[in-house]
């Protein structure tokens, strides 16, 4: 602390003796608290990264461009300070004290560079992230999603707090990202967060852009909203039970449901076309027709004449 101008020297004993220095135990606290202070909620370390392909953007700058806050751009700009996976690219990061524990609601905001496209209110420009989370870095189970409306995966929503612009990056509400509850998979705590870009098996609107070194999810941060020491948390489970192998969804198109894109899966999305409920995907199932969600056959966030091409060519 600076000592402020014109401030008198500190006083001395009559005697001429320093004063007496502060009880070891009351040093010591002051350390500790220090210490405390000096934690954040934010990812603490990269354990690996097994880069995927069109990645490299940022990885010069790991591990630190994924550590501490998010700077996000805003609803309609992507941020730069990311590292970007590539197809199929997977990286790990471990939470040191304090690590992500079970609250009330969400528990940890994974942040990527989602963004709208022209306007506020345009389709995203998303690209997915499968989250999985384990205690002790070595058995990890997966957050539940759902491979066809895209719900439980990262790298849906724009990422909207950044350190200069005020908004707390601990509330979901406020800060963007795509938040999640360590109550769905029956965790009390975990130390890492991995994140898998799901490539061609979960198709998004990053997978149809040229090659280069921006391809996959593109990680800014990680924050735990509930931090706490694992020590007052209950009884940690050093080997985790993976979830049941989730049953294979149909692939985009397929809007009859028989497993195969055929003629009628075709005819269905020209009667999609001119059902009456606009080119929006999330209206699909209004109209005089009611299609599901992977009538957006490329991603896009419309249901148009693409949709139509992008079937015909698979």
């Amino acid at each position: 602390m600076r000592k402020a101008e014109g401030a008198a020297p500190p006083r001395r004993r009559p005697d001429g003796a320093a004063p007496p220095r502060p009880p070891r135990i009351l040093a010591l606290l002051l350390l500790l608290a220090s210490a405390a202070v000096a934690q954040d909620p934010f990812a603490d370390a990269v354990v690996s990264f097994t880069p995927g392909a069109g990645s490299g953007f940022g990885a010069e700058l790991l591990p630190d461009v994924v550590l501490g806050p998010p700077r996000g751009g805003g609803a309609v700009q992507q941020s730069l300070d990311v590292v970007s996976l590539g197809n199929d690219g997977v990286i790990t990061v471990r939470f040191d004290l304090p690590v992500i524990c079970d609250g009330r609601g969400a528990d940890f905001t994974v942040f990527e560079n989602a963004f709208h496209v022209n306007t506020p209110s345009g389709p995203v420009f998303e690209e997915f992230g499968i989250v999985a989370v384990s205690q002790d870095g070595v058995d990890f189970v997966e957050l539940p999603y759902d491979a066809i409306s895209h719900g439980g995966l990262a790298g849906r929503v724009p990422v909207l707090s950044d350190p200069d612009n005020g908004i707390d990056p601990l509330q979901p509400a406020e800060s963007g990202g795509d938040s999640f509850d360590l109550a769905t998979v029956g965790l009390a705590w975990v130390a890492y967060v991995r994140i898998t870009d799901p490539g061609a098996a979960i198709p998004d609107p990053g997978n149809r852009i040229p090659p280069g070194d921006k391809g996959g999810f593109d990680l800014d941060a990680v924050a735990a909203l509930h931090a706490c020491d694992p020590a007052g948390a209950a009884t940690p489970t050093p080997t985790l039970t993976p979830l049941p192998t989730a049953t294979p969804l149909p692939p985009r198109g397929d809007l009859d449901g028989d497993g195969a894109l055929t003629e009628a899966d075709r005819w269905w999305l020209v009667r999609e076309l001119f059902d009456g409920d606009g080119d929006d995907a999330m209206a699909a199932a209004g109209g005089a027709l009611t299609s599901p969600p992977g009538v957006d056959v490329d991603a896009d966030g419309r249901v148009t004449a693409s949709d139509l091409a992008a079937m015909a060519v698979r």
